[in-house]
């Protein structure tokens, strides 16, 4: 018969696990407590990466200036060189004068190759620490 008799049931089941009081809580707690672990370690990462690349340019830019420098030294080193040839020539100059002068020249030159090898590694050292 469809009709209504004025009562109702209603049930409600709880299920415990009286082993394990509070077990979900202390995981949650210590999910939380490892992701701010890991956001500061991603942090420190961040800031050693921005470190390395403003280092790398630096040190890039710093060995720019000395390849100036060195192209310089051996533009002088090659003045030095040339004036003391003509003063050895006209006898006004020793041959040792001569010497220093070419030893002056070639430590130049060498200055220059190795300021140039600075120069490219520095590039490279940026270039790793920016990723490319």
């Amino acid at each position: 018969a469809d009709e209504f008799k004025g009562t109702w049931d209603v049930g409600i089941s709880v299920s415990m696990d009286s082993w394990n009081w509070g077990t979900t809580v202390h995981q949650t707690s210590q999910a939380q407590a490892e992701l701010g672990e890991a956001k500061d370690v991603l942090g420190q990462l961040k800031d050693a990466i921005n470190l390395e690349v403003t280092q790398s340019y630096l040190n890039m830019n710093e060995s720019r200036d000395r390849v100036g420098l060195a192209e310089k030294g051996v533009r002088a080193a090659e003045e030095s060189y040339r004036i003391t040839n003509e003063k050895f020539k006209s006898g006004l100059a020793l041959n040792s004068d001569l010497l220093d002068a070419e030893a002056a020249l070639l430590q130049a030159g060498w200055n220059q190759i190795q300021a140039l090898v600075d120069h490219e590694l520095a590039q490279a050292r940026l270039q790793r620490a920016i990723g490319g």
